[in-house]
């Protein structure tokens, strides 16, 4: 099976990082530290994205958005090199590569995710990888899929879109392939209604047992 991948939180556990990075921006814009809830920020990055994130707070503590993304970027891009990929997603690649299947990678994030997965010995499982430097249109839109598709001729029918948020899921749908949905906290409560659904990479390698 050709499988193509998310990145952030998919393949590395960065929303810790993400989330400290984002209240130090709140911090540096005075919001006071006790009006920040984490968890409510992790969940709006889950569910929904960083620019939902940054919308919904720029405008809840009447700051401006660009100030606090500009901010947040400064704080994630010195710390991000620093996450941990998630448990067996290591396996997975191997094992789809010995298989017979390939992996793809298709991400927001630009070519810093090389650079990790490389970091991470990871890079090698990969046929090609599509990151924001291309500027292909963002998920949920399948642009970018379909570009992985044709140029790589992938057989929607042998192919499975890994990802852990509902935008993933319409994007592999809007490409007509199926998706895995990858929920390691329970959060997602809007799935898209994926194919598969997994909180650990260890249920993925036994489906078929």
């Amino acid at each position: 099976m050709d499988l193509i991948w998310d990145f952030d939180g998919t393949i590395m556990d960065t929303y810790p990082i993400m989330v400290e990075a984002f209240v130090d921006a709140l911090i540096d814009m005075r919001i006071d530290e006790f009006e920040i809830d984490d968890y409510e920020i992790n969940q709006v990055m889950r569910r929904h994205s960083l620019a939902t994130c940054v919308q919904k707070y720029a405008a809840h503590f009447n700051i401006d958005s660009d100030t606090i993304n500009d901010k947040y970027r400064q704080y994630e891009k010195q710390n991000v090199k620093d996450a941990n990929i998630f448990m067996n997603v290591d396996k997975v690649l191997a094992q789809n590569v010995d298989d017979g299947g390939r992996n793809f990678l298709l991400t927001h994030r630009d070519d810093d995710a090389i650079a990790m997965l490389e970091d991470a010995g990871l890079k090698d499982y990969f046929t090609e990888m599509v990151t924001k430097n291309q500027a292909f249109k963002r998920k949920p839109d399948p642009e970018a899929v379909n570009y992985l598709i044709k140029n790589n001729d992938i057989n929607r029918d042998d192919c499975m879109f890994m990802g852990d948020r509902k935008l993933d899921v319409d994007a592999a749908h809007n490409a007509g392939i199926k998706a895995c949905l990858f929920d390691p906290d329970g959060m997602i409560n809007s799935t898209g209604n994926p194919e598969m659904t997994i909180n650990n990479y260890y249920d993925f390698l036994h489906r078929n047992d």
